[in-house]
């Protein structure tokens, strides 16, 4: 039961019920752990766990200024974190069976894409993160700006010099291995 008053309206118009919520954006949040994490299983997991610290966090959310963007800053620290958790919570041997060498192969395919947003990332967040969601996720810009707490057009031009500077990181690695 909620003593809260029922007069209390979400900026965004989250309902009072977390499991509505959390019915309605889980493919949203699956689609960006997925861009994160490449693998669906992991994506999934992160998401749950994701889900959780929501949960648990529901009433803060429902009162914070900008709930989604609430919601997606915690959906990113469980991916940001989301390996390491992993290896810190296994009781067996990490190497107990052998790699499945098509994941591995699989995620290759991602390798440079996956390098030069972490390198963008690290010089410009909101510019890896409006290109995340708005090329590899598919949001609008409107969404993006929602989700990332600022307005539509600083995202049309996070995004568009995040492309550039992203095309200048690959660009400048594949020339750095031709070196060699």
């Amino acid at each position: 039961m909620n003593e809260h008053s029922p007069d209390v309206v979400s900026p965004t118009d989250l309902p009072v019920a977390f499991e509505v919520f959390f019915h309605r954006e889980q493919k949203a949040f699956l689609a960006t752990a997925t861009s994160r994490l490449r693998d669906r299983r992991d994506a999934e997991e992160a998401v749950l766990e994701a889900g959780r610290r929501m949960y648990n966090k529901w009433e803060r959310i429902l009162a914070h200024a900008n709930p989604k963007a609430m919601t997606h800053a915690i959906l990113n620290g469980v991916v940001i974190d989301f390996y390491r958790r992993e290896v810190r919570n296994r009781h067996v041997q990490p190497f107990a069976e052998p790699p499945d060498t098509a994941y591995l192969e699989e995620l290759r395919e991602h390798e440079a894409l996956d390098l030069a947003l972490d390198e963008l990332e690290s010089v410009a967040p909101l510019q890896a993160n409006s290109v995340r969601l708005r090329h590899l996720v598919g949001l609008s810009y409107d969404q993006i700006a929602e989700t990332l707490d600022t307005t539509p057009g600083a995202v049309k031009v996070s995004t568009c010099l995040g492309l550039q500077r992203l095309k200048e990181i690959m660009t400048a690695s594949q020339q750095g291995e031709g070196d060699t």
